[in-house]
This record gives structure tokens, sequence and C-alpha cells, in this order.
């Protein structure tokens, strides 16, 4: 039945989740500012950030909702951006069941790798759409090597050098702990879901 809806409904469907999660936030950080009442705030971290304290306390379902999760309007933008651009092409090839499917999977798989790093050494929260996005363009540049895509959205790089390119950048900041707030532990597992699923695509063929 999914299958039978428009493909930009499932696009929209997402973008439209990742806004409201994005008002969501702002109107908890705004109302806290405001009267100095945490609880919504509170709600927020316990439900939309992967953390070991939420993980550890049963709230797994974190490790989905932090992929819808942004907190300020810049990450929102460009993730927004590259999923409008990205989305569209692996849906046409999996079909809405099996992109949502894989958009999720994705998302709780880097999500988990996130945790497993952000515990044990960085020892922070973290969350934001781009490690289920990552794993799309990731599956793409194994679909397509040869396709075009355009770092910063002016360097046209074949899309394997371009991944093969932000995950040894992204490897390199996790390594290093020069991040800053980017969550690069599940930018490398976004990447890594997306080859693991074409991996096991091919596999089943």
């Amino acid at each position: 039945m999914v299958d039978s809806v428009p493909h930009r409904w499932i696009l929209w469907g997402i973008l439209g989740l990742n806004g409201i999660v994005f008002v969501m936030w702002n109107a908890a950080v705004a109302q806290y500012k405001a009267t100095g009442d945490p609880r919504q705030y509170l709600y927020m971290a316990r439900n939309f950030l992967v953390s070991y304290e939420n993980f550890s306390a049963g709230r797994l379902w974190t490790l989905v909702t932090a992929c819808f999760s942004h907190g300020d309007i810049t990450h929102l933008f460009v993730n927004a951006f590259s999923l409008y651009f990205m989305a569209p092409a692996v849906l046409r090839i999996l079909h809405n069941g099996k992109f949502l499917v894989f958009y999720l999977g994705a998302g709780m798989l880097a999500s988990l790798i996130s945790l497993q790093w952000n515990h044990a050494i960085e020892k922070k929260p973290s969350h934001y759409a781009s490690r289920a996005i990552y794993a799309i363009i990731a599956f793409f540049a194994c679909v397509a090597p040869k396709a075009t895509l355009y770092l910063f959205g002016m360097i046209p790089l074949p899309a394997w050098l371009f991944v093969t390119g932000i995950f040894l950048w992204d490897g390199s900041s996790t390594l290093t702990h020069t991040g800053g707030q980017m969550d690069t532990a599940g930018h490398v597992g976004g990447i890594l879901s997306g080859i693991a699923y074409y991996c096991w695509m091919m596999l089943r063929r």
C-alpha cells in the first residue's frame, strides 16, 4: 500500500517531521529561557537525543527519533537540502516501502555506532538527520559510482570519490576529535550503513 503513494509524499513527510521537531526544540529552549521551566527541554532531550543515558533507560526509540532532530537552523537547512536532492533517485530505485525501511534502519544503525563511540570516547549525546542522509548518498554511490555529485553544491565529483572523500574526512575528524558540533561518528556509521545495505541487496539477487 505504501508503494502506491507518490514518492514526493514520502520525501515531504520526512522533511516535515524534521521541521516539526526543529520547532519543538526551539519552543522548548525558548520556554526554558523565558520561565526557567526545564520540563519541555528535558522531554526533548530524553526523546530526541542519542545518549547512553537514554539507551540505558530503555528509550530505544531515540535511535530513530534522533534522525529527525535538529536544534539549529544551519544543520536543518543543509540536511533538508541534501535530502531533497538525493532522496528522489533512491526512492525510484527502492520504492517507498524499502526506502523507509532503509532510511530508518540505516539511521538506527548509525545511531548505534554514534552511541558506542560517543559514550566510549567523547561522552556526548548526538542527533541530526545527516546519519541517515549519508546512508542514502553512500547507497546511491554504490548504485551509480560515476554519477556526478556536487561538493558544497559547486564542485562536481564522481559519486564514488565524493563518498570516499567524506568518509575519510569524517573518519579522520572522529579519530582526532576535531568534528566540533558535528556527529562525525554518526556520519561514518551512515556511510557504512548505506554500503552494507547495497551489499545485502546484491547478495539477495
